[in-house]
């Protein structure tokens, strides 16, 4: 486990590097409410075969989900640990097409009926609550630990992401263009979105499979960050801007001036909390990359102040 305040890119030398981070809304830090977001970082080889992973969350606001920040935090471990189990089984050379199919049709359920096991067990040891699965169901329990989820994983050249609820999804491709593969026609309106405690939730997710043997630059945001922007043209801006960061000055120094972004976005945007994941994909050509590769993940959620 890396230390949360320490901003230490993971990845691997032929695949890529990612690193995250996780800010408390400047109208969180003026009400003493926690921090509802949390991310995921997993970097490693599965089946002989480097993989990143990433995953954010953003806990809902309102009063009725109370354990959201909880539920944040449990819904980034769940992604992360799908993901290992969806390359540990399908993530053989040859055999990519059973786990892109798996990605779109099974990952969604597998993942809910994880993050909702997570939450009984979550309530049972912190809440002291009791009673049988069967009732919990038909209960709001699920209700008070609600959570959007944003996940991907990079392996090979392919790039698998998924979504439920808002947030964004953006990949700034090797040609300068940024796509935002799991836009939604129909946007969410006003605070109402799609969440992991939505009835049918596996029903809800929107996935996307790409190329990723020309590299790029993936980023997953909460919504934080998506709204302290008045339009697409600025949040476009950003993303590019971002690169241009990371190739002049190396991604360590960015990494560790993210926070302060995020901060600066939060006070002069929504006052919302901000999450914000990238992940640097290496061009299959240019994957020579100095640093060794490491095994490791960094969690970051649970109501944390910084």
């Amino acid at each position: 486990m890396l230390d949360r305040d320490e901003m230490l890119p993971l990845g691997d030398a032929t695949l890529g590097w990612a690193f995250a981070s996780s800010r408390v809304g400047s109208s969180h830090v003026r009400t003493g409410k926690p921090c509802q977001d949390a991310y995921a970082l997993w970097s490693g080889a599965i089946s002989g075969r480097p993989c990143l992973i990433a995953s954010v969350a953003d806990g809902h606001g309102d009063d009725r989900h109370d354990q959201s920040q909880y539920g944040a935090a449990l819904a980034v471990r769940a992604a992360i640990e799908e993901m290992i189990g969806l390359q540990t089984n399908f993530g053989d050379v040859g055999v990519s097409s059973k786990l892109i199919n798996s990605f779109k049709t099974d990952f969604p359920r597998r993942l809910g009926r994880r993050w909702r096991e997570a939450v009984i067990a979550d309530a049972r040891s912190r809440l002291l609550l009791v009673g049988s699965e069967e009732n919990w169901e038909n209960s709001d329990l699920f209700l008070r630990y609600g959570t959007t989820l944003l996940a991907t994983m990079v392996v090979g050249n392919i790039l698998l992401v998924g979504q439920i609820g808002d947030g964004e999804t953006m990949l700034l491709r090797h040609d300068g263009i940024v796509d935002f593969p799991l836009r939604c026609e129909n946007e969410d309106v006003g605070v109402v979105t799609d969440s992991l405690c939505s009835a049918e939730a596996h029903l809800r997710w929107r996935t996307a499979t790409l190329d990723s043997s020309q590299g790029g630059l993936v980023l997953l945001s909460s919504d934080g960050l998506v709204n302290a922007f008045s339009d697409e043209n600025q949040l476009n801006t950003f993303v590019r801007i971002l690169k241009d960061r990371i190739q002049e000055f190396g991604l360590l120094r960015v990494a560790s001036s993210i926070p302060g972004w995020l901060d600066h976005y939060s006070g002069r945007g929504s006052g919302d909390d901000i999450t914000l994941a990238v992940i640097m994909i290496q061009p299959e050509s240019e994957g020579h990359a100095e640093k060794q590769s490491a095994s490791e993940i960094t969690i970051h959620g649970t109501g944390d102040q910084s």
